[in-house]
């Protein structure tokens, strides 16, 4: 029988074989370490089909963990600086202790949303006690006691900062979108509304399923904030400033046209927020509210598969 093409010879040397397999272990090691969603199973990595979303519930301030699919660990906002004895009386977190609880030893990121010590103070001991890859923050400075902490902990710990501005794409994984829509410059006042309105304010989106993190924006912020339309609608939003009636413009409300509404709020406080007109004006939205107040810790798992593909878990019902 007549034989077509040539006989093939390359691969009848040992040593061309023993190449050829080295190459190919070479190239399975290279794809394991930089391209394999675990790496190729050479290093442990917590990879979950969900992202998750701790609401902590620190009191009168916000505190919120983010934990990514691929494993990365991101907190937006600490609460307040406050005695452990004062927070067991008043049942509630300390955010380094609640991170402890969950076994997590590093944070990828921490987003300071503004200055108000509500917000930074409880970041202090987090800071000095966990290893941070990089603070996200606004624009501008603000002359307190707890700032000036914060700069010389960032110092010392050799933290890296980023001013973070309206536009800004965070990097925070493949999986999920997550952009700063809020503030566009520093703000020159010192007013409490000012300072409020400085808030970084993040949009993310995991899958079909988008949440949007308000900070303490008060009216004048929601209005330049609904300059993007549509694309604020989310199925979760985090109320913005703990409920307050300087923060509910309502025309604001009906662009996000939130599912769940989150408000992160002490019990009792002498704010006596959330106000009644603000739970009024998520009631005329059809809004269901969760409240750190009165539900405790609040979990989000959010699977994404679909715009309805995500559920809550509350510590109290």
């Amino acid at each position: 029988m007549t034989k077509f093409g040539y006989e093939q010879k390359s691969f009848q040397s040992k040593k061309t074989n023993f190449v050829f397999a080295a190459m190919l272990v070479f190239v399975f090691f290279i794809w394991a370490l930089l391209l394999s969603p675990d790496h190729g199973g050479l290093v442990a990595v917590n990879i979950t089909p969900e992202l998750r979303v701790d609401f902590i519930n620190v009191g009168q301030g916000d505190a919120i963990l983010v934990r990514t699919p691929m494993g990365k660990n991101y907190l937006i906002d600490g609460g307040a600086n406050v005695p452990i004895a004062e927070a067991r009386r008043d049942g509630r977190e300390l955010t380094h202790n609640y991170l402890r609880t969950l076994g997590i030893g590093r944070l990828d990121g921490v987003v300071i949303t503004h200055w108000h010590n509500d917000h930074l103070g409880g970041l202090l001991p987090v800071l000095r006690l966990y290893d941070v890859g990089v603070i996200y923050e606004p624009p501008g400075a603000f002359e307190t006691e707890a700032y000036k902490d914060f700069e010389a902990i960032c110092v010392k710990q050799h933290i890296k900062r980023v001013t973070t501005k309206a536009g800004d794409v965070l990097e925070w994984g493949n999986e999920l979108f997550v952009q700063a829509l809020h503030p566009e410059k520093p703000l020159s006042g010192k007013e409490y509304a000012d300072v409020n309105n400085l808030s970084i304010v993040l949009l993310m989106r995991y899958g079909k399923v988008q949440m949007l993190f308000a900070g303490d924006i008060e009216e004048d912020a929601e209005r330049e904030v609904m300059k993007y339309g549509e694309a604020l609608r989310s199925q979760i939003f985090k109320v913005p400033h703990h409920g307050a009636d300087t923060s509910d413009y309502f025309k604001f409300l009906q662009l996000v046209s939130p599912e769940i509404g989150i408000i992160m709020v002490g019990a009792n406080n002498a704010f006596r927020h959330p106000s009644v007109r603000t739970l009024t004006q998520y009631e005329r939205l059809g809004s269901k509210l969760y409240r750190t107040d009165r539900h405790g810790n609040i979990r989000l798992f959010v699977g994404g598969k679909n715009d309805k593909d995500f559920r809550f878990e509350l510590d109290q019902r």
